[in-house]
């Protein structure tokens, strides 16, 4: 009988690595992840409308020249121009859904009750270097679909839910520039 006690804890450990066998991504393809979400970079950067118009502006900045986004607005931006563009530590505030290449959410700002309205608040530089590219590029108002290529992203970094090498789709609208910052 005290053989059998002290065998209990191997026992243990082999049924709980069993049961996360099913929870186990050491076989997911990342090479062909990569490549998809790389695809799909490509396919909007070069995607056209019926005019043969660019759908998607490609952005960079003076500060980061070899990462960019693309923006596509869906509002009147003659509209918004006069309006403030936040600085890298301005106070904006946004509303966002965040979703991957295949269409599957990933984050929004539905579930965040800054005054009561699903609004995220932050710092441009206090985000992903295409959110940081992106907020300083909008117009207080503007309403846009933003790519943001995985080098701009979180790169090969794995942050629950999103897998390493994914390029983040966000329909995001900024609401407000809560704090412009000199």
């Amino acid at each position: 009988m005290k053989k059998f006690i002290y065998l209990l804890p191997v026992f243990a450990m082999l049924f709980t690595s069993c049961l996360d066998d099913d929870n186990d991504d050491s076989t997911f393809d990342y090479s062909t992840w990569r490549k998809l979400n790389d695809e799909y970079v490509t396919k909007m950067e070069n995607l056209t409308d019926d005019n043969g118009e660019k759908v998607y502006t490609k952005v960079t900045q003076d500060w980061a020249p070899k990462d960019f986004v693309l923006i596509k607005w869906h509002n009147d931006r003659t509209l918004t121009e006069k309006n403030l563009v936040p600085l890298s530590n301005s106070t904006v505030n946004i509303k966002y859904e965040m979703e991957d290449v295949e269409g599957k959410e990933l984050d929004n700002s539905y579930s965040l009750t800054v005054n009561g309205d699903s609004i995220y608040q932050s710092q441009p530089n206090q985000n992903i270097l295409g959110m940081w590219i992106a907020m300083t590029t909008l117009h207080e108002g503007d309403s846009v679909t933003l790519v943001i290529p995985s080098e701009s992203g979180y790169g090969l970094l794995e942050r629950d839910p999103v897998k390493p090498f994914s390029t983040l789709i966000y329909h995001m609208k900024l609401t407000k520039v809560v704090k412009y910052d000199k």
